[in-house]
C-alpha cells in the first residue's frame, strides 16, 4: 500500500474522532458546538450587546484556548518533529479523559474548553492528504470542495477531480459515522460515553504506526541503493 494512501486512512479516522466528539458537544453542552468557533464568536459579540460580561469572558477564554492549539502545533512542528500526529492523538486522550470527570450539569462553554484546544490542534496536525487541505473536525468547507470537484469533472472530465471528491467524501462520511457512533453510545450511556471516543482514537494510532513501519521500510530500502560512501554520509548526518 502506498503511503500517501495510509495517509489518507488515518485522515478519515480522525475525522471519526471529530464527529464523535463534535456529537458530544451538542448532546451534552447545550447544543454548543466545540469543533469550531463561529458560533461561540457570534455570541461573543451578542453577549456585549445583552450585557452578559461574565458570559463574554468565558467565551473569550474559549477562543484563546482554540488559538493556544492551533500556534502550539506550529511551535512543536517547529522545534521537535514534523509531524504532530503522536502529539494530537496524545493531547485528544487527555481531553476525553477530562471530559469524562466533568460533571453534567456545569456551565457549557467552560465545559467545552478541552475541545476547544483539543479540536484547534488536531486540525492543524492532520491537514488532508493527496495535496488537499480538508478538515477532519467539521464539514462545511469539504462539502463545498465535494460539489465543486463534481461540478468541474461534470464539465472537464478530469479524472483526478473524481479522486478528488472521493477524498472529502470519504471525510465526510466517516466525520458522521463518528457522529451516527457517539449518538448510539450517547444514548446508551450519556455523559460517560465520551471516553468510548477511545476506540476510534485506537483506529487512528494502529494506522499511524502502520505508516511509520512503511516510511521505515522505504527509507532502509533507498538507503541500500545508495553508493557506500554516500550511505555513510546519510547516516552520520542522521
Amino acid at each position: 500500500i502506498e503511503r500517501e494512501d495510509l495517509t489518507c486512512w488515518i485522515h478519515h479516522s480522525m475525522a471519526i474522532t471529530g464527529g464523535y466528539l463534535g456529537v458530544y458537544a451538542l448532546l451534552c453542552r447545550d447544543d454548543f458546538f466545540g469543533n469550531a468557533l463561529t458560533s461561540n464568536m457570534i455570541y461573543i459579540v451578542t453577549s456585549l450587546f445583552g450585557q452578559n460580561l461574565f458570559d463574554v469572558l468565558i467565551r473569550i477564554v474559549g477562543v484563546l484556548l482554540y488559538v493556544a492549539g492551533s500556534a502550539s502545533t506550529i511551535i512543536l512542528s517547529k522545534k521537535y518533529h514534523k509531524k504532530l500526529y503522536p502529539y494530537s492523538l496524545a493531547v485528544t486522550a487527555l481531553a476525553v479523559i477530562i471530559l469524562g470527570f466533568l460533571p453534567e450539569h456545569m456551565n457549557a462553554i467552560v465545559g467545552l474548553y478541552p475541545i476547544f484546544f483539543a479540536m484547534s490542534f488536531q486540525w492543524n496536525s492532520f491537514p488532508g492528504a493527496y495535496g488537499y487541505n480538508a478538515s477532519c473536525i467539521f464539514s462545511t468547507n469539504n462539502c463545498r470542495q465535494i460539489a465543486n470537484a463534481l461540478t468541474e469533472y461534470s464539465i472537464t472530465h478530469e479524472k483526478k477531480l473524481l479522486k478528488k471528491a472521493w477524498f472529502f467524501g470519504g471525510t465526510v462520511l466517516c466525520f458522521h459515522l463518528g457522529v451516527a457512533f457517539s449518538w448510539l453510545t450517547h444514548s446508551l450511556i450519556g455523559i460517560r460515553s465520551v471516553w468510548l471516543c477511545a476506540i476510534p482514537l485506537a483506529i487512528s494510532t494502529a494506522l499511524i504506526y502502520w505508516e511509520a513501519q512503511v516510511e521505515k521500510a522505504s527509507s532502509l530500502s533507498t538507503c541500500k541503493k545508495m553508493p557506500a560512501a554516500v550511505r555513510v554520509q546519510a547516516v552520520e548526518k542522521n
